[in-house]
């Protein structure tokens, strides 16, 4: 199951089903990309911490169906639109939620 020409990402995913782990269980519907609700799944990958774009792109890839490329183009495209709203911040190459005062 596990093969040369797969990514990490891939590599646990195949190790996962092999445990028997159902990850259609865990997978966010391509509906919400196509809605275009990129922003809920670039905030869910910001969840855990700041990120690179390119590790929320490879979250949002890994728990849709999107390919890696399509992922990046979007989740790129909400990130910029995050921060423009005030949600994200962005620290180097690193983005962020952004701390709300209390």
């Amino acid at each position: 199951m596990i093969r040369d020409s797969l990514d990490g990402l891939e590599h646990v995913e195949a190790l996962l089903v092999m445990r028997g782990v159902d990850l259609s269980a865990h997978a966010v519907p391509r509906k919400i990309a196509q809605r275009r609700d990129t922003s809920i799944l670039a905030m869910d990958a910001l969840r855990s911490g700041p990120k690179t774009g390119k590790e929320v792109s490879l979250y949002a890839a890994s728990v849709t169906d999107m390919t890696y490329e399509e992922a990046r183009g979007r989740m790129y495209q909400a990130l910029h639109n995050l921060r423009r709203k005030g949600w994200v911040e962005r620290n180097g190459a690193l983005w962020g939620t952004s701390q709300f005062p209390i």
